[in-house]
């Protein structure tokens, strides 16, 4: 009897770790899988435009007619004061960012013991809109010069959409953009067992103007058309 007692009592811790076994190694499949759950997740995401500013610049430009020549071998410019011309041309923008998660991989995602970090795809940028506003351009154009042209005008516009390209490094756009992206990605790690000062999401570095000139969408690579 002793030794029946004694083979049930085995036979009962071997289920037993057998059971622990199999619930471990279910444990340690789940955690394998949850990088590629998670990516899937976030592709599902595709576009998502996550920051927006509005910018606003005002053009000047100066025109003035000069007198110029040689006198005495001596050279010489005069400006004439009935040749000026001088225009200031407030512009309104609006600027999106957006990440495409639709090519989102194991490959932006990093781990490291207990911690995650989701590294962002760059992002896109887009000039949604630019507007001259008509009624508070102010300009002076002497008795003798013609007024100011719509092509000069929209070559003013032009000079202030990149203006406002050049000052995006300094609006926070990425960074509102990072924080959106951010917001809506961290409760979805956090379903996957992640605590949450655990997760981190990033871009992969910090961007210069040229990266940021690279990152614009035209009208037409499938951003928004461009409004006077």
């Amino acid at each position: 009897m002793k030794r029946w007692g004694l083979l049930g009592v085995l036979v009962f811790l071997l289920v037993s770790c057998g059971s622990r076994a199999e619930k471990r190694s279910v444990v340690l499949s789940e955690k394998i899988d949850t990088v590629p759950m998670l990516v899937m997740q976030i592709q599902k995401c595709s576009r998502m435009y996550s920051a927006e500013c509005q910018l606003h610049k005002i053009i000047t430009h100066n025109d003035v007619k000069k007198l110029s020549g040689t006198f005495m071998q001596q050279e010489f410019s005069i400006d004439l004061p009935i040749g000026k011309r001088k225009i200031a041309i407030p512009i309104d923008g609006t600027v999106k960012a957006y990440i495409d998660f639709s090519e989102f991989s194991a490959h932006n995602v990093r781990r490291k013991g207990g911690k995650i970090e989701l590294v962002l795809p760059d992002p896109k940028i887009t000039l949604t809109s630019t507007r001259i506003n008509h009624k508070e351009i102010k300009q002076y154009v002497a008795l003798l010069r013609s007024n100011f042209s719509d092509e000069e005008l929209a070559a003013f516009e032009k000079q202030g959409r990149e203006a406002m390209i050049h000052d995006i490094p300094t609006t926070g756009l990425l960074e509102m953009a990072r924080e959106s992206a951010a917001r809506m990605l961290i409760p979805m790690v956090e379903q996957l067992g992640y605590k949450r000062e655990d997760i981190s999401v990033t871009f992969r570095r910090n961007y210069s103007l040229e990266d940021i000139q690279r990152m614009m969408v035209l009208p037409s690579q499938g951003g928004e058309v461009l409004k006077n």
